[in-house]
């Protein structure tokens, strides 16, 4: 038996019917019957040629094909950034991360570089009125007590954190302050605030990911990971 397929061509490429062929002639299924893997075989796997930088606005998954049943292949962390390729009016695009295609929920990226800035702007502080941290000033007293700052390579610490299982990314706000995912980076007295905890500060909200000596002379004080 022969399956065939009838299109209707109109504004836009519709499927219409399907049609089985058989020995006693063509019976043509009312539109209700038809596949849904008809319609995803023609339509959700035909993209719009393109070529635009995207960020992530969450964590993503990254798929083999352009459907939600497909392989998981990676995941990604949110702010990471992707080359948008192909685009339609379904749910998953085409992506180019790191010299290999993938397909991703279009609602997890974006490409409008405002919103992009608006979702960073989200992991700033904006309930605290007080000083802010900056290099400048150089030590402030903040929501929970005495701030200062430190500009180390980091790799240690992320491999700590790693190993704890974090997997967020990092990356450095446009302000210089160092971030694991939403998150500032501080070092803290770990028996207050135990690797991994959060404590509000200036810059926003901390993960402590790091300790130092300066807990033995004040036990309360965050010391902010930055790049100034």
């Amino acid at each position: 038996m022969m399956v065939g397929l009838f299109f209707s061509f109109s504004n836009k490429l519709e499927l219409k019917h399907t049609a089985v062929v058989n020995e006693n002639g063509i019976e043509i299924l009312d539109i209700t019957k038809q596949s849904i893997s008809d319609r995803i075989i023609y339509f959700e796997k035909e993209f719009n040629l393109v070529n635009k930088k995207a960020f992530l606005i969450e964590r993503t998954v990254l798929l083999s094909q352009p459907f939600s049943y497909s392989e998981i292949l990676l995941e990604l962390p949110k702010y990471e950034e992707v080359t948008l390729v192909g685009e339609n009016d379904f749910t998953y695009w085409k992506v180019n991360y790191q010299g290999k295609e993938y397909y991703v929920n279009k609602n997890c990226i974006t490409t409008d570089k405002q919103v992009f800035k608006t979702v960073q702007d989200a992991t700033y502080n904006h309930n605290w009125k007080g000083k802010v941290l900056n290099a400048y000033l150089g030590t402030i007293i903040g929501p929970n007590g005495r701030e200062t700052y430190y500009n180390l390579n980091m790799d240690g610490v992320l491999a700590i954190m790693r190993r704890m299982g974090n997997t967020d990314k990092y990356w450095i706000r446009d302000d210089g302050v160092k971030m694991l995912g939403d998150y500032v980076m501080v070092a803290a007295n770990l028996e207050l605030h135990p690797r991994g905890s959060l404590v509000e500060c200036s810059l926003g909200i901390g993960i402590v990911c790091d300790t130092g000596g300066f807990v033995q002379i004040n036990p309360t004080a965050l010391d902010i990971a930055v790049n100034w």
